[in-house]
């Protein structure tokens, strides 16, 4: 047999590598020497962490993170959406599905934010991604011109963001 797991006697609730020591004196629990000497009469690693508060995510971190995070799905669709530009249906449903993933994105990148916000966000990132994969493809595409050809694309990227709660968001609760 090895020699680990073979040393007999209680182990640290936090280490377990470690043996105990003694108790903690908050939560009862095996606390290893190390613990014991830093910790003192306060306790142990385990129920010191606990007591502390989380500190909120200030709201314009929160916002570069959803924006940050739509960006990158925006960027990556629109290569994909670049591979459908002037087709006849796919040239709609690509960047549809680029605005469903920047709200996929948005939202799960920048939680705790207004609905409206991230679906703003979202939508904002999303036409970027149509506009790009307008660039992309070889020759270029103007952004704008003709009108007739250029602006269901950008529609649908939007409507894509703005479904994402309507298809996958949380259940509404009936009151």
């Amino acid at each position: 047999m090895s020699a680990v797991g073979t040393a007999a006697g209680p182990r640290c609730a936090v280490h377990p590598a470690r043996r105990a020591a003694d108790a903690c004196p908050v939560c009862r629990r095996p606390r290893c020497g190390a613990d014991a000497m830093a910790y003192t009469d306060r306790g142990c690693a385990a129920c010191v962490d606990a007591g502390q508060p989380s500190v909120p995510i200030p709201l314009g971190e929160r916002v570069v993170r959803a924006g940050l995070g739509a960006l990158a799905v925006a960027y990556v669709g629109a290569w994909v959406a670049a591979q459908y530009v002037d087709t006849q249906y796919f040239a709609v449903i690509a960047p549809g599905l680029v605005g469903l993933g920047c709200a996929w994105a948005a939202s799960a990148a920048g939680r705790g934010l207004r609905a409206r916000l991230v679906l703003t966000i979202a939508a904002a990132a999303a036409v970027l991604g149509t506009a790009l994969s307008d660039r992309l493809v070889p020759g270029g595409q103007n952004l704008f011109l003709p009108a007739s050809h250029r602006l269901p694309p950008y529609l649908a990227a939007v409507v894509g963001a703005l479904a994402w709660p309507v298809l996958f968001g949380p259940p509404r609760r009936r009151t």
